[in-house]
C-alpha cells in the first residue's frame, strides 16, 4: 500500500480520537503491541487495518514504515510515575529502552519525504523548582523522570533526522473513554469520582498547577498540523491551567454532595504555565474546556 497513513500505539486514547478526524481510511493502517479483538472487529466495519506487532523489534518496523507518507507516533508508555516515592528503577529504564528503541527504528526505516506528529509532554519541565514559570517552546527542558527524560530524547533524535516533523508538547490529557482504566489522570478522575458521589481529596491543600489540554483538542491538533505548510517546528498544547482545588470545584459543581477534602500530603511539584500562542499562530484554535467534559461526564446517565 502506497502513500499511507500510520498511526502507532492505534489502540491507544488518542488514537481512538484522531480516527475520527481522517476521512480517507483505506490507506489507514494502525499498528500496536495490543491485541485487541474487540477493537479489531471495529476497526474492519471501518474498513481501517490493524497490524499487531512490536516497533522494538527491527524487522517487524522495516515492513510497516515501508512507504509511508505520514506518521502519528503515539506508540510507548503513557502509564507512568509521577513521582519519585517508592520508584521502581527497572520500569524506569524499561520506559526509557522502549520509547528510544521505538523512536531510532521510526528514523531508521522511514522514508525521508515522510512526515511525523509526534506527541511529546509538558512535563519535560517537571523538574522546574520555581512555581507558576512560564515555559515557552524556547525554554530550557528539565525533564527528571524516565517519561519525561524519553519523551525530550525523541524530540532531539527528530530534529536531528532530518525527517518532516512536528513535535506537540501535550499536557495533562482528559477526555472520555468507554474503558475507565484509560482515565487515570487527575483531571478524569476527578469528575469520575464526583459520578459516583466520592469526596476529592485536594493533596497540599490543592495547590498544584495542572496543564491540562482535551483529548479532542488534541486530535484536532495533530491533523491540524499534517495538513499544515509549518514543518519541523515543536509546539506547547495546553488550553488551560487549573488549580487542583479549582478543578476540584468545578466537579463540585455538578455534584453538591461531594466534598472537597484539604490534606496536608506532598505533591511532587507546584506546577507551572505553559505558553501555547505559538501553535495559535498557526490559525490553530482550542474548542473544548474543562468544565464542558466535568459536567458531562458527571451528569451522564
Amino acid at each position: 500500500m502506497k502513500n499511507k497513513i500510520l498511526i502507532t500505539g492505534g489502540a491507544g486514547f488518542i488514537s481512538s480520537y484522531l480516527i475520527k478526524k481522517i476521512k480517507n481510511k483505506k490507506n489507514l493502517i494502525l499498528v500496536d503491541k495490543k491485541k485487541n479483538k474487540k477493537l479489531i472487529s471495529k476497526l474492519k466495519k471501518q474498513n481501517i487495518k490493524y497490524i499487531h506487532g512490536n516497533l522494538e523489534d527491527k524487522k517487524f518496523s522495516k515492513k510497516i514504515y515501508k512507504n509511508v507518507k505520514l506518521i502519528y507516533h503515539l506508540a510507548g508508555t503513557v502509564k507512568v510515575p509521577s513521582t519519585d516515592v517508592n520508584l521502581n528503577l527497572n520500569k524506569e529504564k524499561k520506559i526509557y529502552r522502549e520509547a528510544l528503541k521505538i523512536i531510532n527504528n521510526l528514523v531508521n526505516f522511514t522514508n525521508n519525504k515522510a512526515r511525523v506528529i509526534f506527541p511529546s509532554t509538558h512535563l519535560i519541565f517537571e523538574n522546574s523548582k520555581k512555581n507558576k514559570e512560564v515555559f515557552n517552546e524556547k525554554s530550557k527542558p528539565l525533564p527528571y523522570l524516565a517519561y519525561s527524560r524519553s519523551k525530550y530524547k525523541c524530540e532531539q533524535i527528530l530534529e536531528e533526522s532530518g525527517l518532516n516533523y512536528n513535535i506537540l508538547r501535550l499536557g495533562s490529557v482528559y477526555g472520555y473513554s468507554e474503558n475507565e482504566k484509560r482515565m487515570f489522570n487527575l483531571p478524569n478522575l476527578f469528575p469520575l469520582r464526583a459520578k459516583k458521589n466520592l469526596n476529592l481529596k485536594l493533596f497540599s491543600k490543592g495547590v498544584q498547577i495542572k496543564s491540562i489540554i482535551s483529548v479532542k483538542d488534541v486530535a484536532n491538533a495533530m491533523f491540524h498540523l499534517s495538513n499544515s505548510k509549518f514543518n519541523k517546528q515543536t509546539y506547547n498544547l495546553v488550553s488551560q491551567h487549573l488549580t487542583v482545588k479549582e478543578i476540584g470545584k468545578i466537579c463540585q459543581r455538578y455534584n453538591k454532595k461531594i466534598k472537597l477534602i484539604s490534606t496536608n500530603d506532598k505533591i511532587p511539584y507546584k506546577g507551572y504555565y505553559m505558553n501555547s500562542n505559538k501553535i495559535k499562530k498557526t490559525n490553530y484554535k482550542f474548542k473544548n474546556f474543562y468544565k464542558d467534559f466535568a459536567k458531562e461526564i458527571i451528569l451522564k446517565d
